[in-house]
């Protein structure tokens, strides 16, 4: 009798136990959607600022970038933000909303991606190549840059989103093969082409950032891609390869990563506008400039003499 109350007292105490791991994983959860709703709500007001800014404010050669990345970031965070709300109103919405959405967002995360990698190639090449690329770059260079990375973002976003998650229900084989293929397109895309790029020309305007002239000021613009490149790498990369990963090792908890995607993804988009308001206000002293001063300075790419060395110039 001791033996089989023992017996069956093992199988009862690993499902209660299976039941704690399960709660502790759902609060875990919860809690992510729930720190995620000021960040997003932060994020926006702040992408919404920048918006603006760049719009009616800001005009630099490489502003079409930066206002195509705070577009991304608000998709991004509306997305997100749109996605909690529903989850905790427990409201399901209408299948085309789920698809609008899901396609959106996919659509925000790439296009920030590719939009950091088109600046940082342009700022690379003006560093190491500046007569060949003032001779060279076509005036409306940024704009047909721009454009071909939305479409390029646009597309990959269609073929991830129709192949993975199909309109109408066909066999798990055509499913397995069709998301195969796009699996194996993102990690042509953004693995083995953007991802050596990016890495490789950020690396390049970080080591030229000690190399100023002397009595000058760092080119904010440098700090400010290498700033926002890093925040992108170290909070949505991992995540990203560990999301391509899931398809082949299924032991990955997708729902626990999606989670912490979203906490991530509305983080990252969120310190965006901060790293324009640090460095555009970094070793800056004047308090009566306009409001869009700070951006200015944050993408200004020129290198600058301090305040203090000015005036002492001018007073001689």
């Amino acid at each position: 009798m001791t033996e089989v109350s023992t017996a069956s007292s093992h199988p009862a105490g690993e499902v209660r136990k299976m039941n704690r791991i399960v709660d502790l994983t759902f609060n875990l959860q919860e809690r992510m959607l729930l720190t995620s709703i000021p960040i997003c709500a932060v994020g926006l007001i702040g992408n919404g600022a920048i918006f603006w800014l760049l719009c009616c404010k800001v005009k630099i050669k490489l502003s079409l970038y930066f206002f195509s990345v705070t577009v991304a970031n608000l998709l991004i965070i509306f997305c997100n933000f749109v996605i909690i709300i529903l989850y905790f109103a427990q409201i399901t919405p209408r299948l085309i909303f789920q698809r609008v959405m899901q396609i959106l967002h996919i659509c925000g995360y790439d296009t920030s991606f590719y939009m950091f990698t088109g600046v940082a190639v342009e700022r690379c090449c003006s560093i190491y190549f500046p007569d060949w690329y003032r001779s060279h770059r076509p005036n409306n260079f940024s704009h047909f840059g721009v454009s071909i990375l939305w479409g390029l973002s646009f597309m990959v976003s269609f073929v991830d989103y129709y192949a993975c998650f199909p309109r109408f229900q066909i066999n798990f084989h055509v499913f397995f093969v069709a998301c195969r293929t796009s699996t194996i397109m993102e990690i042509i895309i953004e693995l083995i082409i953007f991802f050596p790029i990016i890495f490789s020309c950020t690396l390049a305007i970080w080591i030229r950032i000690p190399k100023r002239k002397e009595g000058t000021l760092r080119a904010r613009l440098d700090i400010t891609i290498v700033a926002m490149v890093l925040l992108f790498l170290i909070l949505n990369a991992p995540l990203r390869i560990a999301h391509i990963l899931t398809f082949w090792i299924h032991k990955i908890d997708t729902y626990m990563l999606q989670n912490i995607s979203l906490l991530m993804d509305s983080l990252n988009s969120t310190c965006n506008p901060l790293v324009y308001f640090f460095v555009g206000n970094w070793e800056w002293q004047k308090s009566s400039a306009p409001i869009h001063a700070f951006l200015e300075k944050a993408l200004k790419a020129e290198e600058s003499k301090p305040e203090g060395t000015e005036r002492g110039q001018a007073q001689a």
